[in-house]
């Protein structure tokens, strides 16, 4: 089943950290400027080598920023998708509007944010 949740890809193939993110601040200004209030999900991979992704990494702390300067609503790191009760999805504002397919099958490599 389809989800008419948008997705953004910001992880490509030899990305650096500082496009990725320049990418991630054009969709979160792009996405205000809607105003339509939603959420949107960013592909940033969860690290091939077995660690953590550096644009996931870069991704999170610049949501945190976001979220302090009240750019964004809230954020929540994919692998917690699944979890009502994790503290990271209690304190996401739009928990309930992510789309079964994501609850079903949590994924490290994605970032939720609302707007």
């Amino acid at each position: 089943m389809k989800s008419d949740m948008v997705e953004y890809d910001i992880h490509r193939r030899g990305i650096h950290t500082d496009e990725a993110l320049a990418m991630f601040s054009r969709i979160v200004s792009s996405e205000r400027a809607k105003g339509r209030g939603g959420i949107f999900a960013v592909v940033t991979g969860y690290g091939s080598t077995g660690g953590t992704s550096l644009i996931k990494s870069a991704v999170l702390a610049a949501c945190r920023r976001y979220l302090k300067q009240n750019h964004i609503k809230g954020f929540l790191d994919g692998e917690f998708a699944g979890d009502f009760f994790s503290p990271q999805c209690m304190a996401f504002p739009a928990a309930s509007m992510i789309p079964v397919r994501y609850r079903r099958s949590p994924n490290p490599g994605l970032v939720f944010v609302c707007v």
